[in-house]
């Protein structure tokens, strides 16, 4: 016969099942929460998702390549402009990082509440100043402040470019007006925030004449707040959808005024090399094209009309008379 467990030896099977698997569930549950911590630096918060860095980045890619583009056709020369990092610190330890002088221009964002810095290296500022006047592009050998003088040709070639092309990328999330209001060599006179604060870094590279170099943005955090949420991609989207009709307007009158070339082919033919070296004062070389045939006429390089020649005025004219198609610039009677 089998043998009959007791009421107490059927209790204590329970208690060590029962206490097997809570201690069984307590270890998964402390490894679970030993997985799940992660470390995080109070003195560089981050406040801004990852879906939000990725639309900053966007916005200043878009300003490297327009800046690139500006930059490299008034120094008639190679730059590139390449976002390098985005990093959220303290403005403190953005003032400690930076050179002692450098150049430092400072904007006011309107209508937000808050600054923007856009920092160069002496380096980099002398190397573009040397290009801006004539020169090979060299950098100095011993830092220093800039002069009055070169200063100003910095201002009106390179620094005072910076805000509308800033403008024109962020036009894509919000409107933004960016002023010039001061040029500093030295980080320690910056007193637009303190250094507690929060601020985003955008850093880009600056490649010209085989130097290498950084230029940084750097926006307070308390001036991004009222459009983190336009910081995303689905707000980007939207954005983008809308149609401003001042815009469209503007562009239509725009190609109203551009001129194109209108030229009218009277003919073709082929001649063979010596029948062309032999030509003479007087001689009449035959076209491809009777007298009554209509004549095509070139928009650039394209066949868009043909024509009927005459005179208009006492000039010689050209009277449209069919459309051609847009396929091989074929005749189409309307």
């Amino acid at each position: 016969m089998d043998e009959i467990l007791s009421q107490e030896e059927i209790d204590e099977l329970i208690r060590a099942a029962s206490g097997q698997q809570t201690e069984s569930y307590q270890e998964d549950e402390d490894t679970e929460q030993a997985d799940d911590v992660r470390a995080y630096d109070f003195r560089r918060p981050h406040r801004l998702s990852k879906d939000q860095v990725r639309t900053l980045q966007r916005i200043h890619e878009n300003f490297a390549r327009e800046f690139s583009g500006l930059v490299s056709a008034r120094l008639r020369t190679r730059v590139d402009f390449a976002v390098h990092s985005i990093d959220q610190l303290n403005f403190g330890e953005f003032i400690r990082s930076i050179p002692n002088p450098s150049v430092i221009n400072i904007y006011s964002l309107d209508p937000l509440d808050g600054s923007v810095i856009v920092q160069l290296s002496p380096d980099v500022a002398f190397l573009l100043y040397d290009r801006f006047c004539g020169g090979p592009g060299l950098p100095v050998r011993r830092s220093r402040e800039l002069t009055d003088i070169e200063l100003a040709v910095m201002r009106s070639q390179f620094i005072g470019s910076i805000a509308p092309v800033l403008e024109n990328s962020w036009s894509e999330v919000t409107d933004l007006s960016f002023r010039l209001d001061n040029i500093e060599s030295n980080p320690q006179f910056l007193q637009t925030m303190s250094e507690r604060e929060t601020i985003v870094l955008i850093s880009l590279d600056i490649e010209v004449n085989d130097t290498t170099d950084l230029m940084n943005i750097c926006i307070s955090h308390s001036a991004l707040e009222p459009v983190l949420r336009q910081l995303t991609e689905h707000r980007l989207n939207e954005r983008r959808k809308a149609v401003n009709p001042q815009e469209v307007q503007s562009v239509k009158s725009k190609l109203a005024r551009a001129r194109v070339p209108v030229e009218v082919e009277l003919g073709s033919t082929v001649l063979t090399v010596e029948d062309l070296l032999e030509l003479e004062v007087g001689d009449v070389v035959p076209l491809d094209t009777g007298l009554s045939d209509p004549l095509p006429v070139l928009i650039g390089d394209q066949v868009k009309f043909f024509g009927v020649p005459g005179q208009l005025g006492g000039q010689v004219a050209v009277r449209i008379s069919e459309s051609a198609s847009a396929e091989g610039g074929q005749r189409v009677v309307k």
